[in-house]
C-alpha cells in the first residue's frame, strides 16, 4: 500500500462519523423530488446536520469559534454545518470531496466577502467588469429580495432594472478558535481592500455613472455577504446605509463601457476633489425638485469646474467660465460662440436663483440643454486627466477636445 492510499485510508476511518452523516443526508435529499418536499425536509434536516457534524471530525474541532467579518467586524461562530452540507450536496459535491475543501478551507483561514450596492438610476444589459475584483451586475433584486428578513425597516424598495457594484474583498485570518472563557478574539484580521478603498471605488462609480448616463445616480446602501462556498465565514445580510437624500424613482439604460472608461479616468485624474463636487452638483441637479434648484446646482458644477485653479479671482466670472467652456469644447469660432452663449446664460438663470429664489420667463435657459452642456464639460476636463491650464487654453493653446468631449 503506497503512501497516498496509506494517507485516504487514515483519513476516511478519522472522519467516519462525518461521512456516514453526510452520506445520510444525500440519501434523503436524493429521495426528494418536488421543491415543496425538498423545503419542508430542509428546515429539519438543517438542525440535525447542525447538531450531529459539531461532534464529528474534522468539523468539530471548529464548532466553536470567532468569525472575522472584515473592517473590524467580528462574531461567535453559530451553526452554519446543515446549511453549508446540504447546499454542497445539491450541487452534487460527494461527501469524500467536501470533507477535503473543509480542510483546505481551515487551512488557508481566508475568506471572500462581497459588498453589494445597489446603483438606484443605472440599468444595464450584461455584468460588467470594471476592475480587478469590481463588477457591475444587472439585478440588484437578486440580492436584495431573499429573504425578507436582510432588509431593515427604512431601507428603500428598488426600482425595476437597478443594477448593482459588487466589489469582492478578503479577511485574514477568517477565524479563530474560541476558547469557553473568551469575551473576544485574541487575533486581529485584515481586510483588502478595506472600507475606505471600497467607499472610494464606490464613489467613483458614482461619479462615472453620472457622467454616462443621462440620469440621476445615488448609491445609498450595502449588503455584504460571505463566499457561500467557505464554512467559517458569517455576517450574511449585514447592511450599512449611508443619509438618504431624494433617490431615483426609474432606472435608464446606460452603457457600461462608457461608466468603466469615466471610472478609470476618474480614478486616474489628478486633484480630483474639485471635479468630483462639480460632478456631484450635476447629480443634485437631476434630483431637484423645481427649476430653481436646478439652475442653482448646474450653474454651481460649471463654476466649480471651470473656476478651478491658483489665480482665478472672482472678477468677470461669467465672462470667464464662458470663454473656457468655448475653448475647451469648441472646435471653431462659430461654436465656440453658441457655447459661450449657453454658459454665459446658465450663469445668468443662476444668478437669478441666488438673488431672487425665482427662475423668471424672462430667463433664456433650457435646464435640459444646460444639464447637456455640464456634462459635456466635465467629460471634457476628465478626458484630460487634469484641469487644463485655462489662461493658455483660452489663448488657442493646447489641445481643443472635438470628437469625445461631445458625445
Amino acid at each position: 500500500m503506497n503512501d497516498d492510499t496509506g494517507r485516504m485510508t487514515a483519513d476516511s476511518a478519522l472522519h467516519a462519523d462525518a461521512l456516514r452523516i453526510l452520506r445520510g443526508l444525500a440519501a434523503q435529499l436524493a429521495r426528494i423530488h418536488r421543491p415543496k418536499e425538498y423545503a419542508r425536509w430542509r428546515e429539519g434536516a438543517v438542525r440535525s446536520a447542525d447538531e450531529d457534524l459539531a461532534g464529528a471530525t474534522p468539523f468539530s474541532d471548529f464548532a466553536d469559534c470567532w468569525i472575522f467579518t472584515g473592517d473590524g467586524g467580528y462574531g461567535a461562530a453559530t451553526g452554519r454545518f446543515g446549511n453549508w452540507a446540504i447546499d454542497r450536496l445539491v450541487e452534487k459535491i460527494p461527501p469524500e470531496e467536501m470533507i477535503r475543501q473543509f480542510q483546505a478551507e481551515a487551512r488557508r483561514n481566508s475568506a471572500v466577502y462581497r459588498e453589494i450596492c445597489p446603483i438606484f438610476g443605472v440599468q444595464i444589459a450584461d455584468p460588467y467588469a470594471l476592475a480587478d475584483g469590481v463588477e457591475l451586475v444587472p439585478s440588484a433584486r437578486e440580492f436584495f429580495s431573499n429573504p425578507p428578513q436582510l432588509w431593515h425597516y427604512s431601507s428603500p424598495p428598488l426600482p425595476l432594472g437597478t443594477c448593482a457594484l459588487v466589489q469582492a474583498f478578503t479577511v485574514s485570518p477568517a477565524f479563530e478558535r474560541r476558547a469557553p472563557e473568551a469575551k473576544a478574539p485574541t487575533a486581529s484580521s485584515a481586510t483588502n481592500p478595506d472600507r475606505d478603498s471600497r467607499e472610494a471605488v464606490r464613489q467613483s462609480v458614482r461619479l462615472a455613472c453620472l457622467l454616462a448616463s443621462g440620469g440621476a445616480v445615488e448609491l445609498p446602501l450595502s449588503m455584504f455577504e460571505p463566499d457561500r462556498k467557505n464554512l467559517l465565514a458569517a455576517g450574511e445580510g449585514g447592511q450599512a446605509q449611508r443619509p438618504l437624500h431624494s433617490l431615483p424613482v426609474a432606472t435608464l439604460p446606460t452603457d457600461p463601457a462608457r461608466i468603466k472608461e469615466h471610472y478609470g479616468q476618474l480614478v486616474s485624474f489628478r486633484n480630483v476633489d474639485s471635479l468630483a463636487r462639480a460632478i456631484d452638483r450635476l447629480g443634485r441637479s437631476r434630483l431637484a425638485k423645481n427649476p430653481v434648484d436646478q439652475a442653482l446646482d448646474l450653474g454651481m458644477a460649471a463654476e466649480i469646474a471651470l473656476m478651478h485653479g491658483r489665480g482665478s479671482s472672482n472678477a468677470g466670472i461669467a465672462f470667464k467660465i464662458g470663454t473656457r467652456a468655448a475653448w475647451l469644447l469648441g472646435s471653431d469660432s462659430a461654436d465656440r460662440a453658441i457655447i459661450f452663449s449657453d454658459i454665459r446664460k446658465l450663469y445668468d438663470a443662476r444668478s437669478k436663483a441666488v438673488h431672487s429664489g425665482v427662475l423668471t420667463s424672462m430667463s433664456h435657459v433650457e435646464l435640459y440643454l444646460a444639464d447637456a452642456l455640464v456634462t459635456r464639460i466635465l467629460r471634457g476636463i476628465v478626458e484630460r486627466g487634469a484641469f487644463p491650464d485655462w489662461d493658455l487654453l483660452v489663448l488657442g493653446g493646447g489641445p481643443v477636445a472635438e470628437g469625445k468631449a461631445g458625445r
